[in-house]
């Protein structure tokens, strides 16, 4: 991502536009993940296993590109000096190992565990 940008605002004549690209591109993915979560607690009991599945694969993506961007492009969002953002490089790395975990994350809060529903719909009978 980094390199991507970095090439852009070397292109750009109005100086100032990757930077704004940068910001709506971390919102996009903040706002993804939070709609996978919302999603996965709407769709927790009902819906089929293979849109639970890519809820979980969209949303932890979107997860790991919008907690590890921020960290990466150091300098645009916290003002830090251009050297963090060489030693922030290694964070290209992580990218794939937090999408992992966070699919995993939202795969395991969107598994339906059948014998914990009949036991609810037992104990409701009983009332």
């Amino acid at each position: 991502m980094s390199f991507a940008f970095a090439y852009l605002g070397s292109l750009s004549k109005p100086p100032g536009w990757p930077i704004q690209l940068m910001y709506l591109t971390e919102a996009a993915f903040v706002t993804v993940a939070f709609a996978c979560v919302l999603i996965a607690i709407i769709s927790w009991v009902k819906g089929a296993q293979l849109w639970r599945n890519t809820v979980a694969v969209v949303g932890g993506i979107s997860a790991s590109f919008g907690l590890i961007m921020p960290f990466e492009l150091a300098p645009f969002f916290f003002g830090a000096r251009g050297e963090w953002m060489l030693a922030t490089i290694s964070l290209n790395l992580v990218y794939p190992i937090a999408a992992i975990f966070f699919m995993f994350g939202f795969r395991k809060f969107m598994t339906v565990e059948h014998q914990a529903l009949s036991v609810r719909r037992d104990n409701r009978r009983e009332c």
